[in-house]
């Protein structure tokens, strides 16, 4: 702000007066800052500058452009945070106000020395929006070659005050540059009043986005035009640093809403957060950005009802009736989600195969993602897949179950065993006294009697029972057991 001739102390007085300017993006106080200084904009009011700050940057050069081509000698803050009223007095009382001579003509301002007999017949009794609106109707065909447009589009839509030169200048890249024909504006006719600068901008600072041409991809996505360019190249580069797919970007255009800054601040937050961080690359990660402060007032939520067990990201997402409803009705493990886990944490889908053991839903997704971290650190991922329903058991009684293996029988010259051997082992241990129902991951640690290992019977028993140590996890039982409550969970989110 220091170009618009404020001092330091000043700008600081204005932040603390306004302070709600601070959750406007960065990139837009910046680009209006140097766009007020680009067009020479008065700084007679810094009170309200606020005004100009927080319009969207083609807004705000619409509207001085509109005042430029009406001939005003000097624009300031106070004429644009008030243009609106201005448009609604009489255009020789609006001359009067801006210091335009009586005189001077106004369509010659707009058009040049070649102003039509229609045009030059209007007069001064008209209001400035009104005299402007048909300067603007009568380009609609002889200048932009927009016949196919309503006439509502160029009066009422999207912004009130547009430019002529502007929109001139944007139809001409459109259609030069970026090969948009009739049909493509009038399925999309907003683009006629992105800033034909931040359109060049985008298109010569990156020739690739989201695996795609450049131009192709503001063809497929014109909403991109009206952002900030080099905000949004600076989020394609942050998207590549963070390993965040093309196809995830794809599904949530609305990122680009978001500041470069605010996007990094919101994504360390979830990557740092020690429930969230497990869905830090999952499909919808760029839903939980965009709707950080949904998703925190969920998380709010889901602590008050202890419920952090079945979180999921459709938990942050879904509308409050959705999430009511799944809470009192009872919440149920994600396929999908369960899917993502082990192919972030093993590289491989084993979903299938957990869900063959009857709790497969009861198990939470910190939890399964905790013990994979920690199997990780001890086996191999051909050892944890061998074995893979011992994500489901409580990671304390695996350890234990685990130390106390290791210390019987690593140094007994009787018994070799491998360490897939050791994990289905311990899940022999584990569903021993259940009858390999499966029933073992309901036991809690504190009332679990010490299983001895001293009896060599138990791994007798083991041997006899199962060919291989490593076909443990297929010997679960999949059929409906009689003791268990199926009303527990019921409902998917």
């Amino acid at each position: 702000m220091a170009n618009l001739g404020l001092t330091s102390t000043e700008v600081d007085k204005f932040f603390d007066t306004n302070k709600y300017i601070l959750n406007i993006p960065r990139h837009r106080i910046i680009k209006n800052c140097l766009m007020c200084q680009k067009y020479d904009i008065k700084m007679d009011s810094i009170e309200k500058l606020h005004y100009c700050l927080k319009l969207q940057n083609y807004t705000l050069e619409h509207r001085i452009n509109v005042l430029k081509e009406l001939g005003v000698p000097v624009i300031n803050i106070s004429l644009l945070n008030h243009i609106h009223y201005h448009f609604h007095t009489e255009l020789s009382k609006f001359k009067n106000k801006v210091n335009i001579p009586a005189e001077q003509n106004i369509a010659a301002n707009i058009f040049g020395d070649e102003v039509s007999e229609y045009i030059s017949k209007l007069h001064d009794t008209l209001t400035v929006q009104e005299y402007y609106q048909t300067c603007l109707l009568y380009c609609k065909n002889r200048v932009f070659n927009l016949s196919y447009l309503d006439d509502k589009i160029l009066l009422h839509s999207y912004i009130k005050i547009k430019s002529i030169r502007m929109i001139a200048e944007t139809l001409e890249i459109l259609r030069l540059d970026l090969h948009y024909d009739e049909k493509m504006i009038k399925n999309n006719p907003s683009v006629i009043i992105a800033s034909a600068d931040n359109i060049r901008l985008l298109l010569n600072s990156s020739t690739n986005a989201l695996g795609m041409p450049i131009v192709t991809f503001l063809r497929k996505y014109p909403s991109i035009l009206f952002q900030d360019a080099v905000n949004v190249i600076r989020l394609l580069k942050l998207f590549k640093k963070y390993e965040i797919p093309d196809k995830y970007v794809k599904k949530c255009m609305n990122v680009f809403l978001i500041s470069y800054e605010d996007f990094q601040e919101r994504l360390e937050m979830i990557k740092q957060h020690p429930d969230l961080n497990l869905w830090y690359k999952h499909p919808r990660i760029l839903q939980l950005v965009y709707r950080i402060k949904q998703t925190k007032q969920r998380i709010e939520y889901i602590n008050i009802m202890d419920s952090w067990k079945w979180a999921q990201p459709q938990t942050f997402l879904s509308s409050n009736s959705a999430v009511d409803k799944s809470l009192q009705t009872g919440l149920v493990s994600s396929k999908k989600n369960l899917k993502h886990i082990f192919i972030q944490e093993l590289g491989v889908d084993k979903s299938k195969l957990l869900m063959r053991h009857q709790h497969w839903k009861m198990a939470a997704f910190n939890d399964i993602m905790q013990m994979l971290k920690y199997l990780k650190k001890h086996f191999t991922i051909n050892e944890i897949c061998s074995n893979i329903h011992i994500v489901l058991y409580k990671q304390s009684r695996v350890k234990k179950v685990l130390a106390d293996l290791k210390q019987q029988y690593s140094q007994n010259i009787e018994y070799s065993f491998t360490n897939s051997q050791y994990l289905a082992l311990c899940l022999y241990i584990l569903e021993k006294n259940n009858h390999f129902t499966g029933d073992g991951v309901w036991i809690n640690e504190q009332n679990t009697k010490e299983q001895s290992l001293k009896k060599r019977n138990i791994i007798e028993k083991f041997d006899n029972n199962i060919g291989t140590l490593e076909d443990m996890n297929n010997n679960f039982s999949i059929e409906d057991n009689s003791d268990i409550d199926h009303n527990d969970i019921d409902i998917r989110l």
